[in-house]
């Protein structure tokens, strides 16, 4: 029983705007050109690489004097002299509170110079520790856009696939309705059986079911492929057929880029303790500053309203609290962390690898197996037919050798686009992109 959509579903999609266009003609290097432009998550990978790259500017910037030119009008009335010994003593010399207090005006114009003198290799390492990060970065975009690339290829061998076992079971129907009027024209002229027309009935219905599935798991692997291709779900896409793989010596792998993105974050992990060292130390800063300070703004910018400062000043840290304890117990748990799961991903890439070489070999056999159970089944419905013209079997014997031959061709196409997927596996345990 086939599942009727709502009224109100069916008026929603009929609502839906059509895509426009013919096909999109691709074959699978212009897919994987394509991915790498269009996909959301290498864009989002490359965006973290950017950001790493402004992350040294700014951790750059703490090694860099530091200049701010400051404005400012400030008007007080200060009572404060009021509660002093001098103000009980004013009076004695004519003076008044009203005259110690009174309302003033301070125009300031004054530029101001900092600059770190010495950190201990604290601000050189915190850039080193950027650039690591840029660096690391650029390793994840790697492995980002190695799964997205082979994602797109085993998407594509998805959809060949489904177009495969689509084309094998439309010739089936095809073959079986062809039978049906075969066999109902020799009913009647009385040379077949009513048991035959039903048994070639029976052969069509039973492909109905096998077309209407096969229709939508091809459309679901061509939503998936579109979707990493940066494509409407919807857009039609006609892929370019692949053949078989060219026969080669096993290519040559790169170091696989999770490895090198752990081994550089345990060198983060390192230089950061270095870092963590140099807070206990004390620490030097110059800062300097000159401007000008008046009462009236035409008294700016002259003599003596200039005023200057310059200063070194020493920080030495006694206790914190122990924070740069704990600081340097968590940076030792991270770089365990860090170390462990690189030992395991070294594990996990080696038993990766060699899993890849076997599935190679097992697929390159099953591929050369599929082929001669094709041509055999070619030459089994070859005579069967003749046999058939000949009147030696029956129409049923005929279906039957008709669906091994169908069968045998999906199973030879399914072989060889296997063969295209273990090879894409080889190459991805190698650190290397599928083509």
């Amino acid at each position: 029983m086939l599942p009727i959509a709502p009224p109100a579903l069916l008026a929603l999609v009929q609502t839906l705007p059509p895509v426009p266009g013919a096909p999109l003609l691709l074959d699978l290097s212009d897919a994987l050109a394509r991915a790498r432009n269009e996909n959301p998550m290498l864009r989002a990978a490359k965006a973290r690489v950017d950001e790493r790259r402004g992350l040294i500017t700014s951790t750059r910037a703490d090694a860099l004097p530091q200049l701010t030119v400051v404005g400012d009008f400030t008007r007080v009335r200060d009572v404060s002299l009021l509660n002093s010994s001098f103000a009980s003593e004013a009076a004695k010399f004519g003076l008044t509170p009203d005259t110690l207090v009174g309302t003033q005006s301070l125009y300031t114009t004054q530029a101001n110079l900092t600059q770190p003198l010495f950190y201990w290799g604290k601000l050189g390492t915190a850039v080193d520790i950027a650039r690591m990060g840029e660096q690391e970065a650029t390793f994840s975009y790697t492995t980002s856009e190695l799964d997205v690339l082979h994602g797109v290829a085993k998407a594509y061998l998805a959809v060949l696939s489904n177009q495969a076992e689509q084309e094998v079971i439309e010739v089936r129907r095809k073959t079986a309705e062809q039978f049906v009027a075969d066999v109902k024209a020799k009913l009647e002229a009385q040379t077949a059986t009513e048991l035959d027309r039903l048994r070639a009935e029976s052969e069509l219905l039973a492909v109905v079911p096998d077309a209407l599935q096969a229709e939508a798991q091809l459309k679901r692997a061509m939503e998936v492929l579109n979707g990493q291709l940066g494509l409407d779900p919807r857009t039609p896409v006609a892929l370019a057929s692949l053949g078989l793989p060219e026969a080669g010596v096993k290519p040559v792998g790169t170091e696989r880029s999770e490895l090198a993105q752990l081994k550089q974050q345990e060198a983060m992990y390192r230089a950061n303790e270095k870092i963590i060292t140099s807070d206990l130390r004390p620490k030097f800063d110059l800062s300097a500053s000159y401007g000008y300070q008046a009462g009236k703004t035409d008294l700016l910018f002259k003599e003596p309203y200039d005023t200057w400062r310059v200063s070194i000043t020493m920080k030495f840290p006694i206790f914190d609290g122990l924070r740069s304890s704990g600081k340097r117990a968590q940076n030792t748990a991270q770089l365990e962390q860090v170390r462990q799961s690189r030992i395991d991903r070294e594990r996990s890439v080696a038993i990766e690898q060699s899993t890849a070489d076997r599935e190679l070999e097992k697929a390159s056999a099953l591929n050369e197996a599929a082929r001669r159970a094709h041509d055999a089944t070619l030459e089994a419905l070859r005579m069967s037919r003749e046999s058939y013209d000949q009147g030696l079997i029956t129409s049923l014997d005929l279906l039957q050798a008709e669906r091994s031959e169908r069968q045998a061709e999906s199973q030879r196409r399914r072989a060889e686009l296997g063969l295209w997927s273990a090879r894409f596996d080889q190459r991805r345990s190698l650190g290397l992109p599928p083509l």
